[in-house]
């Protein structure tokens, strides 16, 4: 069987790939994430819960178990009754075999990776049996029963507790979001609560790492934003030059490290090719070097040829649906980041003040905004004046009406003559404009209306005046 597995690779040729696969290229995007990773556990300062987010295949995986041996390696401390400490527990939250997610599968996993796979209740329990001490419900199955025990939660708190645990590794944490269908369906903010109380109980933090679902964990609550740390760890971009200038490092530092004859200048003068086969992923660009790498030894050749590389990439397929998914995810965080203004909206900052708030990183000044014209608005505003100049209030010794323009008015054409201004008198209506106020009183004169005369009444121009 071993020798079904190794093939004819040698004995020599077999560490080569060992040592190939456990190398982890040194990055600045790695270093960065590492850096407020470690703060944060160092410090948690408030937080319950940090979530770690990224496409997949950028290295998420590989830097929490670089920290995890890192920190696990150099503990050197001993615990009363010559426990072995583990600063980090690193675990892989799997899939439900359900439709939710079951925590007494996690509380197993984690007591057995804790090295205690009994705790104590009046006897030893082993926790992989089938017993249940709760009382049967109606229509609660077994696995119903012992889905939530506080048993086994309560025991792995004790054992954390116990062990010297600092923090709590989730890796593939977007199964978290597994809450069942129908009435009997959880909430997300329901599994934050969760290990929000956990940490309470310990003191522990959880690091909750995975893909850009758990973007969905994200601010449900206040509560739950002021609990939780997020840290982006984005692939290399191919619109930013220093991000072209990193991705060709990263493969510069691979190709030295590949235990056969590589033509290096030849293989980065393809750098573009690399970058479109990996999605700007180191994880994904490692993967597809080790197969080559395990193909080419496998057949008892000591080069690596580009021709062997573009055998083992991925199809166009897989890297255009894994753009699709790391788009997605970007687009998701720069609509967030976008949401500024609405902050400030909602604090009413700025409107009572005369300064504003300072500019975020990304936020667009006043200089670079667009001013646009609005001839509608100029029109209405016209409009209104004209109307509020026909309107002329009551003096002091006379009072003065003026009839408003009909909307008629609005339909006469431009080009017939004004007809010049007329006071018509009635018994319902006086227009009356005194001497004093026609030099700043502009009344524009109103259509002609029909003859308000009565019937059989004479005209006044046939009677003289002053007879």
């Amino acid at each position: 069987m071993e020798n079904w597995l190794h093939g004819n690779l040698t004995v020599a040729a077999n560490e080569k790939l060992t040592r190939f696969k456990e190398y982890a290229v040194s990055h600045p995007q790695l270093v960065q994430v590492d850096q407020i990773l470690m703060r944060a556990i160092r410090e948690p300062a408030g937080f319950a819960h940090v979530l770690v987010y990224g496409p997949s295949g950028v290295g998420k995986t590989t830097m929490i178990r670089q920290i995890t041996k890192r920190l696990n390696g150099t503990s050197g401390t001993s615990l009363p009754g010559n426990l072995a400490q583990y600063p980090l527990l690193l675990l892989e939250t799997r899939p439900p075999d359900g439709g939710a997610f079951n925590r007494a599968d996690y509380y197993r996993t984690a007591l057995k990776l804790l090295g205690e796979p009994f705790y104590e209740r009046r006897m030893l329990v082993d926790i992989d049996s089938e017993q249940t001490w709760e009382k049967k419900g109606r229509g609660r199955t077994k696995t119903a029963q012992f889905n939530d025990s506080p048993e086994l939660r309560q025991a792995l708190e004790e054992t954390i507790t116990r062990r010297g645990v600092k923090a709590v590794i989730l890796d593939e944490a977007q199964h978290l979001m597994k809450i069942g269908t129908g009435a009997s369906a959880g909430k997300l903010l329901d599994q934050l609560d969760w290990i929000k109380s956990m940490t309470n109980v310990t003191g522990v933090l959880h690091i909750l790492i995975g893909t850009y679902e758990l973007l969905n964990l994200r601010n449900l609550s206040g509560q739950s934003s002021r609990r939780g740390l997020d840290i982006h760890f984005p692939r290399y971009l191919f619109q930013h030059e220093q991000d072209r200038q990193d991705f060709q490092g990263v493969l510069l530092a691979l190709l030295k490290q590949v235990p056969l004859q590589v033509e290096i200048p030849v293989l980065m003068q393809n750098w573009c090719y690399f970058y479109e086969r990996s999605v700007g992923c180191v994880g994904v660009l490692k993967d597809w070097l080790i197969r080559a790498v395990a193909a080419a030894l496998h057949d008892g050749s000591d080069t690596l040829s580009l021709e062997r590389l573009q055998d083992h990439a991925m199809t166009l397929a897989q890297c255009e649906r894994m753009a699709v998914d790391a788009v997605e995810g970007e687009q998701k965080l720069d609509y967030m980041e976008s949401r500024r203004e609405h902050l400030w909206h909602l604090l009413q900052m700025g409107t009572g003040s005369t300064s504003s708030p300072p500019p975020g990183p990304n936020a667009v000044t006043a200089k670079e905004l667009p001013v646009e014209n609005t001839p509608k608005k100029t029109k209405q505003r016209k409009r209104q004046q004209e109307d509020t100049t026909q309107s002329v209030t009551s003096t002091a010794s006379q009072e003065t009406v003026v009839q408003a323009t009909p909307k008629k008015r609005q339909s006469r054409k431009k080009t017939q003559p004004v007809p010049s201004p007329q006071i018509e008198t009635s018994e319902e209506t006086v227009c009356v404009v005194p001497k004093e106020q026609t030099e700043a009183i502009v009344i524009e004169p109103a259509p002609k209306k029909k003859s308000t005369r009565r019937v059989g009444e004479r005209k006044p121009k046939r009677d003289p005046v002053g007879s």
